[in-house]
């Protein structure tokens, strides 16, 4: 299977690098136009500490100029041309990166009474400088295809979306949020209908080897992919079917629990998890194999330090953008931790950092995504935890958002075209006040993010989006 994950990320590569000189900004609605801040024919930001997404260090007093959707030049401000009459933004004391490229996004919010619809997510993404963010999986999948239709067509701002449509599992389900397969001709229909609203990944949620053997194929046959929370089947298993992401890392990999049967996910399995020794020679070389695939995982830390009593915490800014009724549910859930219901280890969130800092350091392609839930991990804010936890993991700070930017990219196929700040490149930038390579929590500190080459003000998606997580 690995020929065939090589062969649809060099299609997608290529797909998406040809029409580059042709592609044009779409034209906004006022709705979506208010939030515009910077919108002029060449920018040029100057005197920025640059962290280009590619993992080599930074460089300081640096500037990058945009010419329409594209980044037309980096490099020091000293020696850098800027065109005649591009608008000449000073950013002194400030911090670029790429637009973030995140692969575990919802756009509800999970975990509460009822899964509620988050439109507002689309504002929150962008504000906290996520540019393309994958979907993996959703219980209201047709009101996601919407939010996406909507945003492409420039009626209101968000990140691009890549859309994984419904859960899919083992049964006879046909309708919601979970859809069971039970035969490869139904995981053929089931990617043939979502395909056709615009799906390009898929995530399996549970069942056994044979149902992600038949959506893999099915996907893959239309040069698509497919991506799983898994339990029954391993990592190890998975990469092998081929699969083209795993995700959460360490917590789900269900190989490493005593007794694991085939098909059969562990009673107890991630509270089992953190009674493994990752440094043993049996789950390195695990690692090593995983790795030695080419099988991406993506990283979820925050999220699951949401569920661990003494590290959780609800951020005055993130509670703020809730819906009153919901922000009573997510109140109750932090209230709730550690009483009853799920609830995650202290020493499993240090084992998942041991596990992807080693996976990493074996050649393995890591990337990022929030996962928002009802503990009041949100969307943005989320995705803004994990570079500080991926700091706190021991990777550098380069390190950290080259797993956010870059990786991410490569991970959809897209890294010809975004990912990085380099001349050619989709001009996706992320401008913070401050520096988040000495002071992690300056990562929060966006004023402006820049999708193809039109600049969004962060503090204007934000106020817009506050009390409306939770209202469609």
């Amino acid at each position: 299977m690995r020929p065939i994950r090589s062969i649809l990320r060099l299609v997608s590569a290529l797909l998406i690098a040809a029409p580059l000189s042709a592609q044009q900004r779409p034209a906004l609605a006022p709705a979506a136009r208010a939030f515009v801040s910077v919108d002029a024919p060449v920018v040029a930001l100057t005197h920025v500490r640059l962290v280009d997404g590619t993992g080599a260090p930074a460089r300081q007093d640096q500037t990058v100029v945009v010419r329409g959707t594209r980044i037309e030049s980096v490099g020091p401000t000293a020696t850098t041309a800027i065109p005649a009459g591009a608008r000449v933004m000073d950013l002194s004391g400030h911090t670029v990166i790429p637009g973030l490229v995140s692969l575990h996004e919802h756009t509800y919010l999970g975990g509460l009474s009822r899964s509620v619809p988050m439109n507002a997510s689309a504002y929150l993404y962008l504000a906290f400088g996520v540019t393309t963010a994958m979907t993996a999986g959703s219980q209201l999948p047709d009101e996601e295809v919407e939010l996406k239709r909507a945003i492409d067509a420039g009626r209101m701002p968000g990140p691009r979306l890549h859309i994984a449509g419904p859960y899919i599992t083992a049964g006879t389900r046909r309708t919601g949020a979970f859809r069971g397969v039970d035969s490869p001709e139904e995981a053929r229909r089931f990617v043939d209908e979502w395909a056709g609203k615009g799906a390009t990944w898929f995530k399996v949620m549970s069942g056994p080897r044979e149902v992600l053997a038949w959506v893999i194929e099915a996907a893959h046959a239309r040069r698509l992919r497919v991506t799983g929370h898994l339990c029954a089947v391993t990592f190890g298993e998975a990469a092998e079917l081929g699969i083209d992401a795993l995700q959460h890392g360490f917590i789900t990999a269900s190989e490493y629990v005593p007794g694991k049967r085939p098909d059969v996910c562990p009673p107890g399995n991630q509270r089992a998890q953190a009674d493994v020794d990752v440094a043993s020679p049996a789950v390195q070389e695990s690692i090593r194999r995983i790795a030695a695939t080419g099988t991406p995982v993506v990283s979820t830390l925050g999220v699951y330090e949401s569920f661990i009593p003494g590290r959780a915490r609800l951020d005055s800014a993130a509670m703020a953008m809730l819906a009153p009724a919901t922000r009573r549910q997510v109140e109750a859930n932090h209230a709730g931790l550690g009483q009853s219901g799920f609830t995650v280890p202290e020493r499993l969130l240090e084992k998942m950092m041991r596990w992807e800092r080693d996976f990493v350091a074996a050649g393995g392609l890591l990337g990022a995504g929030s996962d928002p839930w009802g503990t009041g991990f949100l969307p943005g804010f989320g995705n803004l935890r994990n570079y500080e936890l991926l700091v706190e993991a021991g990777f550098t700070a380069e390190q950290a958002i080259q797993i956010m930017t870059l990786n991410g990219a490569r991970i959809l196929g897209e890294e010809a075209r975004i990912g990085s700040v380099e001349p050619g490149k989709a001009a996706d930038l992320v401008v913070i006040r401050g520096d988040p390579l000495g002071t992690p929590s300056a990562i929060y500190e966006v004023t402006t993010v820049f999708r193809d080459g039109r600049g969004y003000d962060s503090t204007g998606l934000r106020e817009f989006a506050k009390g409306k997580v939770g209202i469609y």
